[in-house]
């Protein structure tokens, strides 16, 4: 879904990662949505442009959280 505000055009997106993320540190990634799964974490966040979402993956990266899937919702 994309959203207009304040001159801004921003997407949800689904984040899914391996492994645990703590609900802090998903407070702190911005997210809107946090499901647990025993082996898996789906995020869903807010970005505002391709910048900020480099920055989001680069900052999971930076903490060895692995990655499996990131999609435009």
């Amino acid at each position: 879904m994309t959203t207009r505000g304040d001159e801004e055009l921003s997407t949800n997106y689904e984040i899914l990662v391996r492994g645990h993320v703590s609900e802090e540190l998903a407070r702190d990634l911005g997210a809107r949505q946090f499901e647990v799964s025993p082996d898996r974490v789906l995020l869903v966040v807010t970005i505002i442009d391709q910048s900020h979402l480099r920055g989001l993956l680069e900052r999971l990266g930076d903490l060895n959280i692995e990655i499996k899937r990131v999609n435009p919702v």
